[in-house]
């Protein structure tokens, strides 16, 4: 029998921390293991030449997803009494789409969400709401209350 999978969609912000949080507390009593997907988008390879030199894009900072994601997930574990491993995995692409992708192999995907006000609003848009309506799982939400 295989152990059953928790994901978790991280971006690094407070609320996916608290989802991370949740997960990490809720795995033991499910006999499952975590494991934490960051999405992120790449940018341009080629900047196209425009006058002057300048880059259209602005400053582009270079990013390190997999950093970003190790240090989310070490911040949280540090929080949590005899946490669980964490599997760590950064994709490129939508998040949305790479975690409804992912959640056929998981036995419940857990995001957090910045909590816009009204419930309609919320469904509405967001990676949250496209995770709610097309997950292969069952998704659990986190408030962003859950963090304090």
């Amino acid at each position: 029998m295989r152990t059953p999978v928790i994901l978790v969609g991280v971006d690094g912000s407070a609320e996916s921390r608290a989802a991370l949080r949740w997960a990490v507390e809720e795995a033991p009593r499910r006999g499952a293991r975590v494991e934490a997907v960051l999405s992120y988008h790449r940018g341009p390879a080629v900047v196209p030449a425009v006058p002057m030199g300048l880059n259209p894009y602005g400053e582009m900072p270079h990013r390190h997803p997999a950093r970003e994601l190790h240090e989310a997930v070490r911040q949280v574990r540090a929080t949590v009494p005899n946490a669980a491993d964490v599997a760590e995995c950064v994709v490129v692409g939508d998040a949305a789409r790479q975690l409804v992708e992912a959640s056929k192999h998981a036995a419940l995907l857990v995001i957090g969400t910045r909590g816009r006000g009204a419930v309609r609003e919320f469904l509405s848009q967001g990676v949250a709401a496209h995770c709610l309506r097309h997950a292969e799982c069952p998704v659990v939400v986190v408030p962003p209350t859950a963090g304090r």
